[in-house]
């Protein structure tokens, strides 16, 4: 079974950042030997994945392996020279502490960080020393802030203040760029950068993480969780640690020791299946870094160490890249938005490693760190090639079923897909959706969930479900006797059939207990049934619904796109060229009501939209019903 965190979002958990140690895990006995097993494993000096500043032949190599576009690359570098690096942002960091705002530090301060990655791939690529002074301007400014972490992980401002230090998403990968520029430059840089970036990365990410790993008190929270912080922290200061020139060997074992024994915490997070409940775009953050931190391991041990071939990573692996509906399009989930993409490179790249079916990888001719080192066709494992030259990709399949996620997926030659999902209320990221889908056509999305919205201090407050788009309110969902779904493990979906044969996929789910306050609610089912017919197919969302006396009854569909009413009981949604055709029968007369979603949605091709409810609501009281809609490919 999936097992969660007990905090609504991973984020939440270090908001307050308090000093408040983890207990000592019961794996940390595991450390030690596990860090004596990577000290003969791992070379003498440490593993750093970019090539050495001076080793210009290596650079023109990868120049020419990438088609790296380097007027794009120089005209970059030469843009980070016309200004200075800007002061750290005080007053922005100092924002989210006051009034819940995060993103204005985040553009501020990651230009700042953006300029040293440009500095540097410039440098690379010419080799002249022009950008050499700016770029130890840059790490020497860099290296003397006052904190790397995130204003919103910082709440109560002690990184900021200097009372601890913590790592988190931006710091570990911070840590592990610089290392990694620090090891390839070297002396090469001017006056103190090389010595000031070196002792920066030892005092904010190698020493408190060594600290932790020795006393087995680990305090930064996320490396004893299965969230997607664990992967994520680990590959930078893993990075960091086989990068960084100076460090002891010993060291270095201690902290891939260490993260060997505990990313496995990660891996425990995913449903049997291999699904994660926080969506394809959190999959590819999450499960990319744990497949970067596993690349890098397996990179500096030669091959010996190889974490992606674990058993418990293979199904997290291969879940989410078969679950792609139609053109780029894949399940919604949790706070993604409705077009959430899983990394494509990603998705390629560990088809290639572990033999699923996925386009064969390819490389950009951008200097993206570290991906352009670890998922460079070139060094897939040998076995891994030979494979990827004796087969040709396979199509997804009519039908993707994943029992314990409850997502089933139907896909048809048409164009047409849909994505049903039971699951429950209380998974990181959650929506109130138990029961929601989402009806598309050639990666269009046209009928369905909504996806998420752009987070803010609410996002992650007692007050997360007054959003429309994360209350079931704005989902399509019944609303029985008026009630919206409850939030909480409690409230959760129940398979109570599935039916997979060649004409039709069919799943039935028990909605009830997601309704707790719906007065005297006895059943509540929802049927999903997509038959094939040839080159198509329909979807049927049929509601049934029983109380002990009557009582109200509403179900919803949602879009982004524009509604037609084209009969007394059809409809036609339409986006981008794309439409849908909609039937609705029910038990008793029914009124259509369509009204205007309040939310802040992900994304600026959403926000140019407006998110629409229809409901489809029962004229009078009833103690048992039915409303259903029929959803078919619209005619050209």
């Amino acid at each position: 079974m999936r097992t969660f965190a007990i905090v609504l979002c991973a984020a939440t958990a270090c908001l307050a950042a308090t000093a408040v140690r983890a207990a000592r895990p019961g794996e940390f006995d595991q450390v030690a030997p596990a860090a004596q097993a990577m000290a003969a494993l791992l070379p003498k000096g440490g593993a750093r994945i970019v090539p050495p500043y001076r080793d210009r032949a290596a650079w023109e190599a990868f120049a020419r392996a990438h088609e790296l576009d380097t007027k794009r690359i120089l005209r970059w570098g030469e843009e980070a020279l016309s200004k200075p690096i800007a002061p750290f942002p005080e007053a922005r960091y100092r924002d989210f502490s006051t009034n819940g705002n995060r993103s204005r530090f985040q553009a501020e301060n990651g230009a700042r960080w953006n300029r040293l990655t440009r500095l540097a791939q410039a440098e690379w690529v010419e080799g002249k020393g022009r950008f050499l002074p700016a770029l130890g301007e840059t790490i020497e400014t860099l290296a003397a802030d006052p904190t790397w972490v995130l204003s919103a992980h910082d709440g109560n401002l002690a990184n900021l203040l200097g009372r601890r230090i913590t790592i988190d998403l931006a710091s570990s990968n911070y840590g592990w760029q610089m290392a990694e520029i620090l090891a390839s430059f070297g002396e090469a840089l001017p006056g103190e950068a090389y010595a000031k970036g070196v002792a920066a990365v030892r005092a904010r990410i190698l020493d408190p993480y060594l600290r932790m790993a020795r006393t087995g008190e680990y305090d930064n929270w996320w490396a004893l969780s299965d969230a997607n912080w664990n992967p994520v922290c680990h590959a930078g200061v893993v990075g960091a640690a086989l990068a960084l020139p100076g460090v002891d060997d010993a060291d270095r074992a201690l902290v891939v020791g260490s993260a060997r024994v505990l990313v496995r915490r990660f891996l425990k997070g995913f449903c049997d299946d291999g699904w994660t409940v926080e969506g394809p775009g959190y999959w590819g953050y999450g499960f990319g870094h744990f497949a970067r931190l596993a690349e890098t391991v397996r990179h500096a041990t030669r091959g010996r160490e190889d974490w992606l071939l674990w058993p418990e990573a293979r199904k997290p692996a291969m879940a989410t890249p078969m679950t792609r509906l139609c053109g780029d399009l894949w399940p919604p989930v949790a706070d993604c938005a409705v077009d959430v993409r899983a990394d494509g490179r990603l998705t390629d790249w560990l088809g290639a490693r572990l033999g699923f079916p996925a386009e064969p990888p390819t490389v950009t001719n951008r200097i993206d760190f570290p991906d352009a080192w670890l998922f460079d066709p070139a060094t897939l494992p040998a076995a891994a090639r030979a494979r990827l030259a004796a087969q040709r990709p396979a199509d997804l399949p009519p039908r993707t079923w994943l029992p314990d996620a409850q997502i089933l997926i139907g896909r048809a030659p048409d164009g047409m897909a849909y994505c049903a999902m039971g699951g429950d209320n209380g998974v990181p990221h959650n929506h109130n959706d138990c029961g929601t889908f989402l009806v598309a056509r050639d990666g269009t999305p046209l009928l369905g969930d909504l996806g998420g919205e752009e987070y803010t201090a609410r996002t992650f407050s007692s007050r997360r479900y007054d959003s429309q788009l994360l209350n079931s309110y704005g989902h399509p969902v019944p609303r029985p006797a008026g009630a919206l779904q409850a939030a909480g493990g409690k409230a959760a979906a129940k398979v109570l059939a599935t039916d997979f044969t060649p004409a039709q996929d069919a799943l039935t789910l028990d909605l009830a207990p997601a309704y707790p306050s719906a007065p005297g609610l006895k059943t509540l089912t929802r049927r999903f049934a997509w038959a094939r017919r040839g080159q198509a197919a329909a979807l049927t969302v049929e509601d049934r619904f029983a109380f002990e006396a009557p009582q109200t009854f509403e179900t919803a569909l949602t879009t982004w796109g524009e509604v037609t009413r084209t009969g007394p009981d059809t409809l036609r949604v339409a986006l981008d060229g794309k439409a849908v055709d909609v039937r609705i029968a029910a038990s008793a007369p029914w009124s259509l009501a369509e009204e205007t979603l309040e939310g802040n949605p992900l994304g600026r091709r959403w926000k140019s939209l407006t998110p629409k409810r229809l409901a489809i609501r029962l004229d009078q009281p009833a103690a048992a019903g039915t409303v259903a809609i029929r959803v078919t490919a619209a005619k050209e």
